[in-house]
């Protein structure tokens, strides 16, 4: 036996681990496996803490919100009724400066045609000797010259109106 134990070392037959083996892709496959839930377990206990972190962290958001919500309910109420009510005052606007060009356009009118109507009268009143004519033209003249004082006076009524709702527009926003 003494002979067996000197020789037995050289008598081992060592096999080499061949890299294709599928016996060692396996042992390799369960060594990462058991290393993988050895990590999971330390890993878990810090995700589940960081899970928690974020869902209370969630709902303290989540009161302030609605919080903060409730808190300016009324000034986003109010808000939206003064909005509202610019966009009225901002049409009604539109319309009475449309209705002021038109009643300043048609005043120019109005006034060209009375020059050009003074005009030819003061030629013919120069032509014609007698007064009639002349009485006639001047009492016309005098009624454009009435009529331009009235279109005058409600030009002037319109832009008062409108310097007015500009006014309560300016104090609304503010």
């Amino acid at each position: 036996m003494l002979e067996l134990e000197r020789v037995l070392p050289q008598l081992k037959v060592t096999v080499r681990a061949d890299t294709k083996d599928w016996r060692i892709h396996l042992e390799q496959m369960n060594q990462y496996r058991e290393g993988i839930e050895k990590s999971l377990e330390s890993t878990k206990s810090q995700l589940d803490k960081l899970m928690d972190d974020i869902t209370r962290s969630m709902e303290k958001i989540l009161s302030r919100e609605k919080h903060v919500n409730n808190q300016l309910e009324h000034n986003l109420g109010s808000f939206r009724t003064a909005q509202d009510r610019l966009n009225q005052v901002k049409e009604k606007y539109k319309q009475c400066s449309g209705g002021v060009t038109e009643k300043a356009r048609k005043l120019a009118e109005i006034s060209d045609e009375a020059e050009r109507i003074k005009r030819e009268m003061e030629e013919r009143s120069s032509n014609v000797t007698d007064g009639a004519p002349l009485k006639n033209i001047r009492t016309s003249i005098e009624r454009l010259k009435l009529e331009v004082q009235h279109m005058d006076v409600r030009v002037g009524v319109i832009d008062h109106t409108l310097l007015q709702s500009e006014l309560q527009n300016k104090a609304w926003i503010d």
